[in-house]
């Protein structure tokens, strides 16, 4: 790694600068100008103390804290640092419980070379840690490495080596603010009487001290990453020179951890700068990821705005210090005062206090962004530290690049998923449905389940959903073609039990060897008639209008695939005007369980507004157990009455993608539907939302758009189907690309409409709205 001087070409070595290195501890970011402090065990007269009365303040008459948080973090360092030198330890940790949760957090750590395996989050009901149980007894509590990996085995990526542990409580006689926990990297020795003598008296020490600062008025919330310092001992250089390079050590390995399992690029952003600001103790620090020819911002802190907005977006082909990382897939280091970096750091920091280093961000034989951070210029331990900056872009981008290529997996295969479903289902008169789905796996696994709503020529309808056993590709081929061939057979109208016994004909024919379960039904919404068959699959939970939930009896057949003689049998129903059917698949209620009548009963709180009803459902899919969890499939269907009857309180219109006058034909037949209603008086605010929701769905979605119009007695309700999955966003202020009609759609739905959703529905979407009957707006007015 080079730094290049803005005023010469000089190049320093970071090997020639490490030689350099003092023998005392470096000071660290935020101690310049000050001496370090130090916590004497058993002192008559605290570190605090002293430090109140020589600000003069007293915790009665403090008007603000006598020593800022950093101090804080210094006096419980320093009490750790002298637990290590004093009782011989490879590391000392201060725990401060976390307000409101049942944690101990990690808030300073001493440790030696061999000290990077300290825990640093530790649960209060755990009492496999000797922490856990310091602080439920109050006494000093020990613990070894065989018995807190046997109930963490995880841990031994820590801490591979043997190691034994104390646990003194930090406790004062009104309150208690943590534990202060030792380690020995020895086989079989536990801690001496004098080691864990010394251990307490250091806690008691210290909790006086933190006494004094809470009466103060000083937090004692632990930080998001602990305040770490090397302890170095009188032995040779080398040694020396890798005491002061610890602290980097111990946050690279925790970095390390958390990233191992982070799921998300947004996640390992977080974490990587939570730790760079706040462990390596940077001055400014920000995250880029290569896309396509272009950096993209990923994370930023300390840094002047105009150089975010700079750096954000920038041609990998502009000379500037992250794209030469790029392009030499090398280490670049940057002076104090060097013209390159000039105008990164806001006031009150200077250009001349810091130096840049830049990391390309490397995954295999490409860098996949860049890590650029400022240090003051006392940083020894960074510059040392080359190869602990070199395995931390490591860690970084290979982290970047799983995440990324996880996220690129699962898009595909949830676009392939929801490609084999309907993108928007239809609405034949008489009969209000939606549908949901939701995946519970990651990566590129599909799921087999499905759900359809066919329409006959007739006007009746079938109703069909089905589950394909496994989780891979043959499953989703699978549920492919059987919807197809389900969809086939219905269409030429044989009723459900044949309908599955020719779909069980094709999967045994297809030689999968895998089988499926499926519920099929048939409506003529003229009569209100149905008819129902199943094929191992649970049958519909039916809600009747006034509001009782049965579970319908109807005679199980055998899964699909299994039997080539199998029969399914048809149940014959009468459904009154107002009843729900809500099919579904395992994965909502979980393997092994039914789905509770009254979740459904519940939910369907609201007459006529079924989307709240499938919301609600389907957001207690994300609680099934983790061991059970399932693809989740729903469809529900409200018959609302005799056809004739409903197709007079019914409008709908179809919208192609490519219409640019679409808009505008909704809002003529919006007029002309309702003055057939005898409501032109709404016509102007319907006409408004109606138009605001569609552009929103044919410039966003890019999918044909379809609307609905229904007549109930109390409110005239709007529905804008697509099939783009994300959800609209309301916005207040436009975004570049939305000036043209705004952005601002929904919170004019929302400002006027009486109630209004935006549900995910299927491949696609619905947004819907309601308004009251002129008579009603009257009487609330």
């Amino acid at each position: 790694m080079t730094v290049a001087s803005g005023r010469s070409r000089t190049t320093w070595g970071w090997r020639h600068r490490a030689r350099r290195v003092p023998s005392k501890t470096p000071m660290r970011a935020g101690q310049e100008g000050g001496s370090k402090m130090v916590a004497s065990i058993g002192t008559n007269e605290s570190w605090a103390a002293k430090q109140m009365q020589r600000s003069g303040s007293t915790p009665s008459g403090s008007q603000r804290p006598p020593v800022t948080t950093r101090d804080r973090e210094r006096l419980m360092a320093s009490a750790a640092e002298n637990v290590v030198r004093d009782a011989g330890a490879s590391a000392a940790t201060v725990f401060l419980k976390v307000p409101g949760t049942p944690e101990l957090h990690a808030a300073a750590v001493a440790l030696t070379a061999l000290g990077a395996g300290a825990v640093e989050r530790v649960s209060l009901d755990d009492t496999t840690f000797p922490s856990s149980r310091a602080w439920q007894t109050g006494r000093v509590e020990i613990g070894d490495h065989v018995e807190i990996t046997a109930g963490h085995p995880n841990l031994t990526v820590c801490a591979p080596f043997p190691l034994e542990a104390a646990t003194a409580p930090i406790f004062s006689q009104t309150r208690r603010f943590g534990t202060l926990t030792a380690f020995w990297v020895r086989v079989g020795v536990q801690p001496t009487e004098l080691e864990r003598g010394r251990l307490a008296t250091a806690a008691a020490s210290l909790a006086r001290d933190l006494d004094r600062l809470a009466d103060a008025g000083m937090s004692m919330a632990p930080p998001r990453v602990p305040h770490v310092v090397a302890v170095q001992g009188g032995g040779a250089r080398d040694e020396r020179l890798a005491s002061s390079t610890a602290p980097l050590i111990y946050h690279l390995h925790k970095l390390a951890m958390l990233l191992a399992t982070a799921v998300h690029t947004r996640d390992v952003a977080d974490l990587a700068m939570e730790r760079v600001m706040d462990g390596f103790q940077a001055k400014a620090a920000v995250l880029s990821l290569v896309d396509g020819d272009r950096l993209r911002l990923a994370g930023a802190a300390g840094c002047a705005k105009e150089f975010v907005r700079t750096l954000n977006g920038s041609p990998l082909a502009r000379r500037m210090p992250e794209t030469e990382a790029v392009d030499r897939q090398q280490q670049r280091g940057y002076a104090a005062g060097d013209t390159r970096t000039a105008g990164r750091l806001p006031e009150p920091l200077s250009d001349q206090d810091c130096f840049w280093v830049i990391l390309p961000l490397l995954a295999g034989q490409r860098a996949v962004g860049t890590l650029s951070m400022a240090f003051g210029v006392g940083r020894g331990d960074i510059v040392a530290g080359q190869g602990t900056l070199t395995a931390l872009a490591t860690a970084v981008g290979q982290a970047l690049e799983r995440t990324q290529t996880d996220a690129a997996q699962h898009a595909l295969a949830d676009d392939l998923q929801r490609a084999l479903l309907p993108p928007v289902l239809p609405q034949p008169a008489g009969v209000v449905c939606t549908s949901r789905y939701a995946s519970a796996t990651s990566g590129i696994e599909l799921g087999g389940d499905w759900y359809d709503l066919i329409t006959l020529p007739d006007g009746q309808v079938v109703m069909v959903v089905g589950d394909v056993q496994g989780h891979n590709t043959a499953a989703a081929v699978v549920m492919g073609e059987l919807r197809s061939g389900v969809r086939a057979y219905a269409t030429e109208g044989h009723d459900p039990g044949v309908v599955l016994t020719r779909a069980n004909q094709l999967l045994i024919g297809l030689e999968t060897d895998l089988f499926a379960t499926c519920c099929c039904a048939w409506l003529d919404p003229a009569t209100g008639r149905a008819q129902m068959a199943t094929a191992g699959h649970p049958p519909p939970l039916m809600r009747t209008a006034d509001g009782r939930i049965e579970s319908l009896s109807l005679e199980a057949g055998m899964p699909l695939g299994i039997d080539l003689a199998t029969v399914y049998e048809v149940t014959d129903l009468q459904l009154d005007p107002g009843t729900l059917l809500a099919f579904y698949t395992d994965g909502l209620a979980g393997v092994g369980c039914d789905v509770d009548p009254e979740v459904v009963s519940a939910a369907f709180d609201v007459p006529g507004n079924l989307e709240s009803v499938g919301d609600q459902l389907i957001r207690g899919f994300s609680k099934s157990p983790p061991p059970y969890a399932d693809d989740a499939a729903l469809l529900l269907v409200v018959y609302e009455g005799p056809s004739a009857e409903a197709q007079r309180n019914v409008h709908q219109l179809r919208i192609h993608r490519r219409d640019l006058q679409g808009a505008q034909r909704t809002r003529r037949l919006l007029r002309e539907w309702l003055a057939g209603w005898e409501l032109s008086s709404m016509a102007d605010d319907e006409e408004l939302l109606v138009s605001e929701v569609v552009t929103n769905g044919l410039v966003h979605g890019d999918s044909d758009v379809y609307v609905y119009v229904r007549k109930y007695p109390e409110h005239i309700r709007v529905e804008v189907r697509d099939s783009d999955p994300h959800l609209a966003q309301a916005v207040t202020v436009p975004r570049e690309e939305d000036q043209a009609e705004g952005g601002r759609g929904l919170v004019i739905v929302s400002a006027l409409a009486s109630a209004w959703g935006n549900s995910p529905s299927g491949r696609g979407k619905t947004v819907w709205f309601e308004l009251p009957m002129p008579d009603v707006h009257g009487a609330d007015a």
